[in-house]
């Protein structure tokens, strides 16, 4: 099983939004589930899957606190 981020916007002038995420066996599962859960109210979805996604982060300067995702 492989966790996807859903990403979808409604209009071309929206950006993407995290609408949430799915668990399934592979694309086409996560991209079936996705609909389901989110509907079809969107011009564009994406899936990325978590185990793909890179998370760049700010480096703490001194003196700044580094949060812990």
């Amino acid at each position: 099983m492989e966790r996807y981020l859903v990403f979808a916007r409604a209009e071309y002038d929206q950006p993407l939004e995290h609408r949430g995420d799915v668990e399934a066996a592979g694309d086409e599962a996560a991209a079936r589930l996705a609909r389901e859960r989110y509907g079809e109210d969107w011009l564009e979805m994406s899936l990325v899957p978590v185990s793909k996604a890179y998370w760049a982060e700010k480096e703490a300067e001194e003196g700044e606190a580094e949060v812990q995702v």
